[in-house]
């Protein structure tokens, strides 16, 4: 019977082509495909790239490139080949080296070898008959690095880049302002090997429960890949002496090195030299919003005039896969229809344009595209700068009492400064394991959760309602004035909008450690008595905040399973043990000398207009 069905099906199939084919209709996928061709590099190591053409292909045609370490997947969350053999492109994807069939291993100096290999298949693909010489590459993530690392080494052939929510290591990973993160170890399970396992980032159960479990157990931090089980030899690079030691372990004695960590990155005079244009879109609660910038800013003020007219910047309220592929809903946070644009359609419409193959992507009114949440209302700008107004707010951090005894005894942010006041005291206890206390919680952490504010140590601060609707956009400053009893501590920082029925929303959040307090690549331990500023930085924004809302400004101790956990000795990062700890007692001054504040930057005058 099942031999019979299939018989039928194909008969049925044979003849729906047939009758499509006499009435001169289309039939097929559309493209032809050559599965893992081998790109030779010019060190004669051979990556595997699969190909896709438009079907029957007789003319020259223009090139998509990805360059990938995760799964030749259709793009990295696009609609990937058929999206762009449709409009005439060939579409190729290649594994980085050590995935898939490509060669050689995955030792990587934080990007530098993938920016050879990337001008390598530039330049090969722009040799092939089927190519009219044009690349434009594309991609997020670890995918959107690959393009910059890229255009850092400048191939003759490539027409332009589009890079979302790329990556930057050395500086938002593996570190985050010098702290070094625990998901790194999870991104390394992603990748082992050479096919991606989807199981295994799916599988949060396990590898959560291994970091609290190695959080709970006061492990050092250098044994958190051991504990997560990744191969000390699959993702490894050369240490001082010749061997070979697991990118964890390297990162990790390199916490604080400029020179290693920023090795690969563009540099002035690389971005002095890049001829073409540069699409670049990241997320208000994109975890790689901060390199992302880093990249677009290098850019603009360093590129030349021509290149930057044409490049764009496009924020929304995304975070890392929302950016991706903007969905109607991220992290509890319901999406306004107009933030949940095509993204891929808009790639594909811009690589048009910057090829002379069609019109300008309406949507790209100004250089800077941003989404006012609240207004919900795209805006446009000429400068990220020019997003802001260049005024602030400032609210100062009060509490008579010195430190607030609790979320429902908090102190208050006022508009102007407090007089004498005495500091309040955090104490940073790294024998504590709160996050024990709330892990059933932290599981579904959105971005409406508000129970951080009542953890064990955390102090908060709210404002006054709001007398009219108040606009910000940029990054808001939180400004600590602060004095402790040990040489470090991390502190961790959190704003919430809070409405008046009651619910909150999430504006920002950061964390910072004391010794590199001025520079993630500068380490200074603090002296008795010594009062010195902590300055945070929350991720680029634009938020309408309604008359009648508050803001809730908490602190506390960073003390997660999430990222290396400080025992405040001054000691080696990642090296300390527990019986080495030291408890901090950290002052937050608030009064009228040192003046600890939350700074927000006001929005320019919305536009009688919009055009969207």
């Amino acid at each position: 019977m099942v031999r019979r069905s299939v018989l039928n099906i194909m008969i049925a199939v044979t003849v729906w082509l047939a009758a499509a084919a006499a009435g001169g209709q289309e039939v097929g996928p559309g493209y032809d495909i050559e599965m893992s061709y081998m790109i030779p590099m010019r060190d004669g190591v051979q990556l595997e790239a699969w190909i896709f053409k438009p079907s029957h292909l007789k003319t020259k045609a223009p090139a998509v490139l990805t360059l990938t370490q995760y799964d030749i997947d259709g793009g990295r969350r696009g609609n990937g080949p058929a999206a762009y053999t449709r409009r005439g492109y060939v579409f190729v994807q290649v594994y980085v080296r050590g995935r898939g069939r490509s060669g050689g291993e995955k030792s990587d100096n934080l990007g530098l070898q993938v920016g050879r290999d990337g001008y390598d298949v530039v330049e090969w693909i722009a040799a092939q008959p089927w190519s009219d010489g044009h690349v434009v590459m594309f991609g997020g993530s670890f995918v959107g690095m690959t393009q910059w690392r890229t255009a850092a080494q400048r191939p003759p052939h490539l027409a332009a880049i589009a890079p979302y929510v790329p990556i930057y290591p050395g500086w938002d990973v593996p570190n985050t302002n010098g702290i070094p993160q625990a998901w790194s170890a999870v991104i390394l399970g992603y990748t082992s090997g050479r096919s991606l396992d989807a199981g295994f980032i799916a599988n949060q159960s396990y590898w959560a429960g291994k970091m609290l479990e190695h959080y709970a157990a006061y492990r050092p931090f250098r044994e958190l890949d051991d504990a997560i089980g990744i191969a000390q030899d699959d993702w490894w690079m050369t240490d001082d002496r010749g061997q070979k030691l697991s990118f964890m372990k390297m990162w990790l004695d390199h916490v604080g090195d400029e020179a290693f960590n920023l090795a690969a990155e563009p540099k002035t005079q690389v971005y002095a030299r890049m001829s073409f244009p540069v699409l670049t879109a990241t997320g208000y609660f994109d975890d790689d919003q901060p390199g992302a910038l880093r990249y677009y800013r290098g850019l603009v003020n360093n590129a030349p005039a021509a290149a930057v007219s044409q490049g764009y910047l496009v924020l929304g309220p995304w975070d890392h896969g929302g950016t991706q592929k903007p969905t109607k809903e991220i992290e509890g946070l319901a999406i306004p229809d107009a933030a949940v644009i095509d993204m891929d359609a808009l790639h594909a419409d811009w690589y048009d344009w910057v090829l002379g193959r069609g019109p300008k992507p309406a949507f790209l009114h100004d250089r800077v595209a941003y989404f006012m949440m609240g207004a919900d209302e795209w805006r446009y700008a000429k400068t990220l700068e020019g997003a802001s107004s260049g005024k602030v707010l400032n609210l100062y951090l009060c509490a008579p009492e010195g430190t607030p005894r609790g979320l429902f005894h908090s102190g208050s942010l006022s508009k102007s400064p407090t007089g004498q006041e005495p500091p309040a005291t955090i104490v940073d206890d790294p024998h504590e394991l709160p996050e024990l206390d709330v892990a059933k919680y932290a599981e579904n952490e959105d971005l409406k959760s508000q129970f951080r504010g009542f953890q064990k140590r955390a102090i908060s601060f709210h404002s006054e309602p709001f007398e009219r609707d108040t606009e910000i956009a940029g990054e808001m400053r939180l400004k600590l004035l602060v004095e402790a009893d040990a040489p470090d501590f991390d502190l961790w920082a959190q704003v919430l909008m809070v409405l008046p029925d009651g619910s909150t929303l999430r504006l920002g959040e950061d964390i910072r450690r004391a010794r590199f307090r001025n520079s993630a690549f500068k380490q200074e331990l603090l002296k008795p008595n010594q009062i010195v500023e902590i300055p945070f930085e929350f991720y680029w924004m634009a938020r309408r905040i309604p008359a009648g809302a508050r803001l809730r400004l908490t602190i506390a101790p960073l003390n997660s399973p999430n990222f290396q956990k400080n025992y405040n000795t001054g000691g080696r990062i990642g090296y300390e043990k527990p019986e080495d700890i030291r408890v901090a007692h950290i002052k937050v001054f608030h009064d009228a000398e040192e003046a600890s504040q939350l700074i927000l930057p006001l929005a320019a005058p919305a536009p009688s207009s919009t055009g969207h």
